[in-house]
């Protein structure tokens, strides 16, 4: 049994690009239409103001540090006179304390570090997946945030999806199909073959069925 039925090529996936922070763009990197890859970089954004906290992040991780390892030389030097009974136990505890809260310290400011580098990061705008380009809505100077509207939309088009809608009785064949992925689709553009040629033919497996059916129409997508 042979049905001829009118599809709808779509991308098989589609996101939109979006700022996650409020800033400026700096630079883009891509035209419209360009082809991209995962990852690759398609904006920055400008990040002065969080390369200099991330520096400044950096600076603190050292000092806690260097205050933290000073902690421990006194707390050692504590631990010595004790041990020769010319300090007592209390001043002893109070050098330990002193050692666990610059711990506590050091702890924080490298929280703090790796947030600044997240936050450095998101200045970076990189594609999330790979597909083509659509028209993109900024250029430098343009100020964006995460409520704006999209930079730049991503379509993954290989492979594309057909949309068609099937005959109610046919729904068990096309059910029967999408459960053994049997290559049972042939996918021709509308169009006529060039004069001489044959038309190009595709194969491909049912992917989905829909649950419901159109009343209306008496067809399932």
């Amino acid at each position: 049994v042979g049905l001829d039925l009118t599809g709808t090529v779509t991308a098989r996936r589609t996101v939109e690009v979006r700022a996650q922070v409020a800033a400026t763009i700096r630079e883009v990197l891509v035209r419209e239409g360009d082809a991209v890859r995962q990852g690759q970089v398609l904006f920055r954004l400008d990040d002065r103001n969080e390369r200099a906290q991330l520096e400044r992040a950096q600076a603190q991780v050292l000092k806690d540090e260097a205050a933290l390892a000073d902690a421990r030389r006194q707390l050692k030097r504590s631990e010595d006179l004790l041990a020769q009974n010319f300090v007592s136990q209390g001043a002893v505890d109070v050098q330990r304390t002193a050692v666990q809260t610059q711990d506590a310290a050091v702890a924080a400011s490298r929280a703090a570090l790796n947030a600044a580098q997240v936050a450095l990061s998101f200045m970076t705008v990189t594609a999330p997946q790979e597909g083509r380009l659509g028209a993109i809505t900024v250029h430098p100077g343009a100020y964006v945030s995460p409520g704006g509207a999209a930079l730049v939309t991503i379509s993954q088009l290989h492979p594309v999806l057909v949309s068609f809608s099937l005959p109610q009785r046919n729904l068990p064949d096309a059910l029967a199909a999408l459960k053994s992925r049997a290559t049972v689709v042939e996918v021709r553009a509308a169009e006529d073959a060039p004069a001489g040629g044959k038309p190009q033919v595709q194969s491909a497996a049912v992917v989905f069925v829909d649950n419901v059916v159109d009343a209306a129409s008496g067809t399932v997508r």
